[in-house]
């Protein structure tokens, strides 16, 4: 298998980069925009035209919020050619299709998916290497693109993504990556979706100013975020739409899609068997390796190729069930390695058990 990927560099005001981008990948924006207005129901019991209404109320939150995310939102859609609304859908996805609660939708059932993502950060050797796997639908796996952004402090973002959504993981010049896991939680609102806030904390200066700005008072969901830094440090939060839990990493995180803090679980709502496993599998296996003392590098790579003694649905390097209607599949349509010393990721779209990864930099 062999996915490709288009590469993109934008600079500029957020106008300016969503515009440069949405001009670039004009035609995998107007072929992602079309694979969710078919699926979209599938993929969380709603028509996509009444996704496209509803999705109008989280936009004042989000323009009072951070305005420049929506800028540069509305900068892919000028570029792309597209309505503003059609790109709102597949940039709350979470908000959409991993809602809880069947009384936040005027119709269908609620349909939860539960098997989005999986990341880890290790400090060893001298190094510090957060990975992170994107889980999420299968028909984006061929629609991703490599985003080198330079804004307009100077502040430079690699990040790789689905053309149609605003980046939510990356790494910056700063020293700061960042990775986020879809969680299931008891409190959604309307509010700023959790796409933009993944955005925002692309341009983080410290781990300290992540952490300010993941915990945005008006969001409308929780999400995990795991950061790691140049100098070494860790961080897990694990956010509800009104809760949090902050979890300070000695040499090593792992997160998956369940909250794990204590003070959390007791409004975690995944039922999912997949991502407990998954997080045992990731703590065994990076345990085992810094026993060993394998290359930190090299122990994050194996991690996030890893299926062995898990189903294929269920396994950290996440493969499409056929057995599954095409709009319910989810898949890992991308893989990140980032290294804070070097301010370098390695990625590959599709599973990385069979896709090459290339390396690049912001040096």
């Amino acid at each position: 298998m062999s996915v490709p990927y288009l590469e993109i560099e934008a600079h500029g005001s957020h106008r300016e980069i969503g515009r440069q981008i949405g001009e670039a990948a004009r035609h995998l924006i107007v072929a992602g925009i079309a694979y969710y207005e078919e699926y979209h129901e599938a993929m969380g019991g709603l028509p996509f035209a009444a996704a496209e209404r509803d999705c109008l109320a989280y936009l004042p939150s989000a323009r009072q919020a951070l305005p420049g995310v929506v800028e540069e939102l509305e900068g892919m859609a000028e570029g792309a050619g597209v309505p503003l609304s059609r790109l709102l859908v597949p940039n709350l996805g979470e908000e959409l299709t991993c809602n809880t609660d069947p009384a936040a939708r005027p119709a269908g059932p609620p349909v939860a998916r539960t098997e989005h993502c999986t990341s880890v950060a290790v400090r060893a050797g001298g190094r510090c290497l957060l990975g992170h796997n994107e889980d999420w639908w299968a028909g984006d796996v061929d629609k991703n693109v490599l985003l080198h952004i330079t804004t307009d402090d100077g502040t430079q973002i690699l990040a790789m993504t689905s053309a149609c959504l605003l980046p939510p993981t990356g790494i910056n010049s700063h020293g700061v990556a960042t990775a986020g896991n879809t969680l299931y939680a008891d409190d959604q609102r309307v509010g700023v979706p959790n796409n933009f806030i993944r955005r925002f904390l692309l341009e983080s200066r410290s781990l300290d100013d992540a952490r300010q700005r993941a915990l945005l008072a008006t969001r409308a969901r929780g999400s995990n975020h795991l950061f790691a830094d140049a100098a070494g440090g860790l961080l897990d939060i694990e956010a509800a739409a009104t809760h949090e839990a902050l979890i300070v990493g000695d040499d090593r995180l792992v997160h998956t899609n369940h909250f794990v803090d204590p003070a959390m679980t007791a409004h975690d709502m995944s039922t999912s068997q997949g991502t407990r496993l998954r997080l045992a599998r990731a703590r065994d296996l990076l345990d085992q390796g810094l026993a060993r003392g394998d290359d930190p590098r090299d122990l994050v790579r194996a991690i996030l190729s890893d299926h062995d003694g898990l189903t294929e649905a269920m396994s950290i390097c996440g493969h499409p069930d056929l057995s599954v209607p095409p709009g319910e599949r989810d898949m890992t349509t991308a893989s990140m390695v980032w290294d804070l010393q070097a301010l370098t990721v390695e990625v590959c779209a599709g599973p990385p058990c069979e896709n090459e990864r290339r390396l690049f930099s912001l040096r």
